[in-house]
């Protein structure tokens, strides 16, 4: 028995290794991942588990017991289907290189665990109870596990049981803590940069609006005068175009105003359906003008506790977004159908949220842009300053809300505002 002591503790050191691997080169968060973080999470859990295979517990003839499916089950759950079936492909594989009578035993464990995790991983994704669910499959792994061997391997001491399982669990729980930590400490600093990075805009939007405002307020009165009172033809052509100008400098300027000192919210309960439905209705105008149609779809009624007039403000600013994006692909030559804004209510991917799903068919971005999306002065568009997304993100954000998105470069972006979901009395 206590020879299964110093494997026990290389498989343990391994698994937390490929933890810590992962959380260093591409922190854990409950963000959509990349397909290139797909197939890095892939990468390392298959090295993690074939280091396992390397150290087993124990061997028993010609079959060997390790902790190889924690990596498996851990990574199909917090990674996708596509890394647990990159980790179990090279399991399998690697148990019919090293052969023997069992080795059909090893692969058959082996896709049950990924079958049992996949199973289970959309579930995963949006339950609120995680620890509950991460023992309901664990307990039925185990159970398949159990079934397996006691038809196939025959003549395991007794002392095996209840050394294997308390090993395979205690090290399956701390694993899993362990990543409920990680993705807690990812967030609290993320939260902390994104402040940080509010900060630096807010200051220097302190130092210098103001200064900046009162000459453009008088060079604005000065045009307006000038041209009522001219007849010159090139000053009159020209000065819509010089006031229009002017009105985006004041905007980005209140933009910057907005961040240092945002208005006070109001909280209270409202009819999400309904708020939806007005800022359709006042949007739909810029939709026309644009050749863009907009269409809404309600999968489902939700209340919220929201700021009803700066929510409607996010959902303008993310369709004003989309239309941009539109006129962009046509500009660039990647939108080829007409131009079409989709507002969804819906449940979204989390339970316990209720989600606004903004979806073009505009530009859509590279995985790289969406990664700098909230970035301070960060835009895809060739007129902008990325502030409205920053402020969208914020607003959001104090309302206990989040946003996400999705997109390809020539297919469009999905733009989803969840926020909490008040429970129906």
């Amino acid at each position: 028995m206590l020879a299964m002591l110093n494997p026990l503790i290389v498989n343990i050191a391994i698994i937390f290794s490929m933890v810590f691997i992962w959380n260093m080169i591409s922190p854990i968060n409950n963000k959509a991942l990349l397909i290139k973080h797909k197939l890095f999470y892939g990468l390392v859990s298959s090295i993690a588990a074939l280091l396992c295979m390397y150290n087993p517990l124990d061997t028993f003839g010609e079959t060997v017991f390790d902790l190889r499916t924690i990596p498996l089950l851990l990574v199909t759950l917090y990674g996708g289907g596509l890394a647990g079936f990159i980790c179990t492909v090279s399991v399998a594989a690697a148990r019919l290189f090293i052969g023997g009578e069992y080795a059909w035993v090893g692969v058959i464990i082996t896709f049950a665990a990924f079958l049992t995790s996949f199973g289970f991983s959309f579930t995963f994704k949006r339950t609120t109870n995680k620890w509950g669910l991460i023992t309901y499959i664990g307990l039925i792994f185990g159970l398949l596990y159990i079934m397996i061997i006691n038809v196939y391997v025959r003549n395991l001491p007794m002392y095996f049981y209840p050394i294997y399982y308390f090993s395979f669990y205690i090290t399956y729980f701390l694993v899993f803590f362990l990543f409920e930590r990680l993705i807690r400490i990812n967030l609290q600093l993320e939260e902390t940069v994104y402040l940080e990075k509010l900060s630096v805009v807010g200051k220097m939007a302190a130092a210098i609006a103001h200064e900046i405002r009162n000459p453009l307020t008088t060079v604005r009165g000065l045009i307006q005068h000038m041209e009522a009172d001219t007849e010159d033809k090139k000053l009159k052509q020209f000065s819509p175009l010089l006031l229009e100008e002017l009105d985006r400098t004041n905007k980005i300027i209140t933009d910057y105003l907005k961040l240092v000192k945002p208005s006070e919210m109001t909280y209270e309960k409202v009819d999400l359906n309904r708020v939806v439905n007005d800022t359709v209705e006042l949007i739909k105008p810029i939709g026309s003008y644009h050749n863009v149609k907009i269409e809404l779809r309600e999968e489902d009624t939700f209340t919220v506790e929201a700021d009803e007039q700066q929510l409607k403000q996010c959902i303008i600013n993310l369709v004003n977004n989309g239309i941009e994006a539109i006129e962009q692909g046509k500009e660039e030559g990647v939108q080829q159908q007409e131009g079409l804004v989709s507002i969804i209510v819906d449940r979204g991917n989390e339970k316990s949220f209720a989600a606004i799903s903004i979806v073009d068919n505009g530009r859509g971005m590279t995985e790289e842009e969406i990664e700098k999306i909230g970035l301070p002065f960060y835009t895809t568009k060739t007129k902008g300053t990325g502030l409205g997304t920053m402020i969208t993100n914020r607003l959001v954000r104090n309302m206990g809300g989040k946003v996400q998105y999705e997109s390809e470069f020539g297919r469009g972006t999905i733009a989803r505002i969840l926020l909490p979901a008040v429970k129906k009395q």
